[in-house]
């Protein structure tokens, strides 16, 4: 016996749908990846109706790790022309979350989004980050309190799954992909960024 497999080819768009678990089906009229996304929980809703869910599909096997800088609290300076070092307290809490970015423009931030699925399933969606120093500032010179925060990253398409069919089909994958950054949890390092008076001392960028 021979098992049958159709594939239906049409013209291509920017989105899949998912006719069968085994078989993608490309057609014309499908919905587009903006209208895709924004029926996604947590968007801004489209002329489909709400998804039920979002996943990530199509995942790239690679997770990529980085480690993002963040300020705790106030900028402490010595720059008042005094020539003496002056004892500050350096610190503060401050809170990292999760983050989905969209890599094409569909015409809304992607931040609100929920889509599960990745590494957001398996990390942590938020974390708060709390601590203080002693610290000496020399005269001339401005502080201020980082944190660095190791985030896991991957990218993929997105899988809508809908409760009634949306234009014939219950699933769509779109072409658009987008990126979840998620922290990791208590995987912190601490250092103190020093600049020179005059300049931005929250501009972490700022080797002056």
């Amino acid at each position: 016996m021979f098992a049958r497999l159709l594939f239906v080819l049409s013209v291509l768009g920017s989105s899949l749908a998912l006719y069968t678990p085994a078989t993608l089906v490309a057609r014309d009229g499908n919905p587009s990846d903006q209208d895709l996304l924004a029926s996604c929980p947590g968007g801004p809703g489209s002329s489909l109706a709400r998804a039920d869910r979002c996943t990530l599909a199509s995942l790239d096997c690679s997770i990529y790790v980085t480690r993002l800088f963040s300020i705790l609290g106030d900028a402490q300076l010595n720059c008042g022309g005094s020539s003496d070092d002056i004892d500050v307290t350096l610190g503060g809490e401050t809170t990292v979350s999760s983050t989905t970015t969209i890599s094409a423009n569909v015409g809304f931030e992607g931040g609100g989004l929920s889509i599960g699925g990745g590494i957001e399933s398996s990390t942590e969606n938020s974390q708060t980050i709390s601590k203080q120093i002693s610290f000496t500032v020399k005269p001339g010179r401005q502080a201020v309190f980082v944190a660095g925060t190791t985030f896991n990253s991957q990218t993929g398409n997105v899988q809508v799954n809908f409760g009634s069919r949306q234009l014939g089909h219950f699933i769509w994958i779109t072409g658009t992909t987008v990126t979840q950054l998620s922290p990791v949890a208590n995987d912190v390092v601490f250092d103190v960024h020093e600049t020179a008076c005059g300049t931005d001392p929250r501009d972490l960028n700022n080797s002056s």
